[in-house]
């Protein structure tokens, strides 16, 4: 396992549509291996692995976290900020966070709210001034986006922490397969999508899919459980128990035959699912799933525990399961397995 590509994809900042720092390491892949790159307007990173005749496959994880966004400054030097994806409340109220200027200067702050019941409002950051012109005299202006401001950590026993790994993993997935398929004879056309602005709903997937036109979809992400120790039945999120495969969302309920189909190889290399269904939210799925007329697409992906929040932990080998998923299923999607999964007379 490349723990020091994962390191490098969970420190990189990236809200909704200022994605740089991430969309970099991508390139710098794709550049290493002399693959075609296109991008859609919003700047998803699109990664064709190989020229086919075959169906064209699409591989989604999306680039950017939730965070914040500097609105204004108080005249006593308070920075104003603005929540940019669903971030916990919890993780609202006294956490170390780091701003990103303009010129890609980083300041580190304390963000802080009011607690009012269940939210927390008039969040702040603290950099230490006292009035409004030693912020400007920082760099700091409105725009500028605020991260939370940690360092990712190996852990006992095969375990990851680190912040933004939903949806880093992907982008560490869609790597992995690069580095793996590169010069791989695939029966389709791959292409690997790192979406902007799946956080603020669901963008970047459905630009980037009316880009490809793919036949098929695979998008990655991840998600925890509510209560972080709860081994029961209900907790099909449990990290160290396999990759997810998402039955339902309140974006998408995915092809019974193509999620047949993930079960299926899954079993072949005796990888355990988790079937997973979200009662609330959605990923890029929900999008890619309706672009043209219509593309099967199946939601998968390693388990968290903690999310939307300064950090989540996650387990090396469910990472590593998922990835080697990923290659079987490119290995199988030609155009008879295609024709088969998008056939609806049987």
């Amino acid at each position: 396992m490349d723990m020091e590509l994962l390191r490098a994809l969970s420190e990189a900042d990236a809200i909704a549509a200022s994605e740089q720092e991430v969309r970099d390491i991508l390139l710098a892949e794709a550049r290493k291996y002399d693959k075609e790159v296109q991008f859609d307007g919003l700047g998803s990173v699109l990664i064709r692995v190989n020229q086919s005749s075959g169906p064209k496959v699409m591989v989604c994880a999306h680039m950017d976290e939730v965070g914040f966004m500097v609105r204004s400054i108080s005249r006593e030097g308070a920075i104003d900020v603005l929540p940019i994806g669903n971030v916990r409340m919890k993780a609202r109220t006294l956490q170390p966070v780091r701003i990103t200027t303009r010129d890609g200067r980083k300041i580190a702050g304390l963000l802080d709210g009011e607690a009012k019941g269940d939210t927390v409002e008039n969040l702040r950051v603290d950099i230490g001034a006292t009035r409004a012109e030693d912020v400007l005299a920082a760099g700091v202006d409105a725009g500028d986006r605020v991260t939370f401001d940690t360092r990712f950590n190996a852990l006992p026993h095969n375990r990851i922490m680190g912040k933004a790994f939903d949806d880093r993993l992907g982008c560490f997935l869609l790597i992995t397969l690069l580095r793996e398929l590169h010069k791989a004879p695939l029966g389709c056309e791959l292409w690997l999508v790192a979406s902007s602005s799946e956080e603020v709903g669901l963008r970047g997937g459905q630009t980037a899919s009316r880009m490809i036109n793919p036949d098929i979809a695979l998008v990655l992400d991840t998600a925890c459980w509510s209560k972080n120790f709860d081994y029961g039945c209900a907790n099909h999120r449990q990290i160290g128990a396999g990759p997810m495969l998402v039955l339902y969302d309140k974006s998408l309920i995915a092809p019974p035959k193509l999620a047949a189909f993930v079960e299926k190889v899954a079993h072949t290399l005796s990888i355990p699912l988790q079937k997973d269904m979200f009662s609330n939210g959605g990923t890029d799925g929900g999008a890619v799933h309706l672009s043209g007329t219509g593309v099967p697409t199946v939601v998968l992906g390693p388990p968290t525990r903690h999310g939307h929040c300064a950090a989540s932990i996650a387990d090396v080998q469910d990472i590593h399961q998922t990835h080697q998923l990923l290659v079987a299923l490119a290995a199988c999607l030609n155009r008879e397995t295609v024709n088969h999964l998008t056939d609806f007379r049987c």
